[in-house]
């Protein structure tokens, strides 16, 4: 079976205000909410039999990141629960593959990173509550 590898991106400025806005909504219907954090993650499916090398990893950080922004994807998790915070992570099933992951992966295959065969992304939650 081929690995899921994970590539976290730290929010940049304008998903702080998409995280206000989800803060709101959701604090109506769950006032002890104190705040929500995010971030995306990229789901690779790897098909070789060795793992990413440097080289490979490097560029899969490049093509995930933003251009502007230094360091601004990492292998592990920006959001780190404590143990009152809840975790979530919305996206597609693991049965359907979208059409942004086919765009995703003829890039990669561009790039010269034939292995990947299916890219997803999903959106997390880290959601901070009083108990």
């Amino acid at each position: 079976m081929s690995p899921v590898l994970h590539f976290y991106v730290r929010p940049s400025g304008h998903e702080g205000a998409a995280s206000g806005h989800t803060r709101r909504k959701l604090q109506g219907k769950l006032p002890e909410l104190q705040g929500v954090e995010t971030e995306l993650c990229y789901n690779v499916n790897w098909t070789a039999e060795a793992l990413p090398s440097a080289e490979e990893t490097k560029k899969l950080m490049w093509l995930f990141g933003c251009p502007l922004l230094l360091d601004d994807v990492a292998r592990e998790s920006w959001l780190l629960p404590d143990s009152n915070d809840l975790l979530l992570e919305v996206g597609p099933r693991l049965n359907f593959s979208t059409p942004t992951s086919t765009n995703i992966v003829s890039v990669c295959r561009a790039t010269g990173l034939g292995p990947v065969d299916r890219v997803e992304t999903t959106r997390r939650y880290r959601l901070s509550v009083w108990l």
